[in-house]
């Protein structure tokens, strides 16, 4: 089978990451694959085959005729059994290619999120339903993700698949990075990762935050990521050395076994691939219930908090940090079994494949 992998750019996030990590899964598994990203991005992505910019113009997202037509013209030349559009601008970019340049290979759409938080107007559902009727199939990645899809555009149920995230095993690691060892010293931190945008809710988390201090006044809060809103709280808190900005890591493998606690006030999630690394790696997860983050997280394998909570949010910090190594560790073990059971990068490569294929046959 051949599958053209689309996503946005070369960049590590979620949706780039995990496309790249499920390519090399399926390249292994004897397919053909291309990974095609839309803009030019400077990230090195954990994919071994072929890897093309279309170099499509940001100023010209919305018609960029010249991009759909390079898109048709690779797919020509590749001849795609499937197509699938990760995330961000790819489907608008794939709708249109398609449209216009009539290629007939089976167009699957990445559904990482809860999309009725961003079709938030009529005209935008209107688009996204003509976008939409290219689609062949949709790869969700949590049940409840897969329901809030299918009554937001009243799409065939049979068209859906959930097929979560995935993580690869751990790798070993003895020590935080070196840098990373000068600014924390000894202290105890805990990790905030994902983009400086607004459903990531970082203005709450800061608040909470605030709130555990007054109880563990040593502690630290370490934040991965970049985004449009991180300028905004860099300068909010630039006399705040307990609050600590380190950017994009090619390294939070290496990280995040030293965080105390892994913390996602989120407003809007699909189901991240961060919580799965955090429970793979025996980090305990404190999370609002929002997306399909209930699917993972339970009292078993975690904290979930109801959504804005903030009190019981900062409760559960608390108690994270007080509780005996003895009964946090059962609630690590029972996290990480979980996620080696079910959300491992080479079976999720596998019920992805599976799913392509019926897409090819039913359609």
């Amino acid at each position: 089978m051949k599958i053209l992998q689309l996503i946005q750019k070369q960049q590590l996030r979620g949706a780039e990451i995990f496309a790249a990590q499920l390519s090399e899964e399926l390249l292994g598994q004897g397919n053909e694959v291309i990974l095609v990203s839309l803009f030019e991005g400077v990230s090195k992505l954990p994919f071994s085959g072929r890897c093309i910019c279309l170099e499509a113009n940001s100023d010209k997202r919305f018609w960029d005729f010249k991009t759909w037509k390079k898109l048709a013209a690779l797919i020509a030349e590749f001849q795609p059994d499937i197509v699938q559009a990760n995330a961000g601008d790819t489907l608008k970019y794939a709708a249109f290619s398609r449209l216009l340049f009539g290629w007939k290979a089976k167009l699957i759409f990445r559904n990482a999120n809860m999309i009725s938080g961003f079709v938030t107007s009529i005209p935008k559902k209107i688009y996204n339903d003509f976008l939409l009727r290219q689609v062949a199939g949709i790869a969700s990645v949590s049940a409840i993700c897969a329901r809030d899809f299918i009554q937001t555009f009243s799409f065939p149920e049979s068209k859906v698949e959930v097929l979560p995230i995935g993580v690869l095993p751990v790798k070993e690691t003895l020590n935080l990075p070196e840098d990373l060892i000068k600014i924390l010293g000894a202290s105890d931190f805990l990790i905030h990762i994902g983009s400086f945008v607004p459903e990531k809710n970082h203005q709450e988390l800061f608040l909470i935050f605030d709130q555990i201090l007054l109880k563990f006044p040593d502690l630290k809060l370490l934040l991965l990521g970049e985004g449009p809103l991180k300028p905004h709280f860099q300068n909010q808190f630039t006399d705040r050395s307990e609050i600590l900005f380190a950017g994009v890591r090619t390294d939070v493998d290496a990280i995040l076994p030293f965080a105390k606690a892994l913390l996602l006030p989120s407003l809007i999630e699909g189901l991240p691939g961060v919580i799965l690394e955090a429970m793979n790696s025996l980090v305990p997860m404190i999370s609002y219930n929002v997306g399909g983050i209930s699917e993972v997280v339970s009292p078993e394998t975690g904290w979930l908090v109801p959504k804005a909570d903030r009190g019981q949010f900062v409760k559960a910090v608390v108690e994270v940090l007080s509780f005996d190594n003895k009964s946090k560790l059962k609630i690590q073990q029972n996290a990480k079994q979980l996620v080696e059971d079910h959300y491992q990068v080479s079976v999720l490569a596998k019920r992805f494949e599976i799913f392509y294929k019926e897409r090819i046959r039913i359609n």
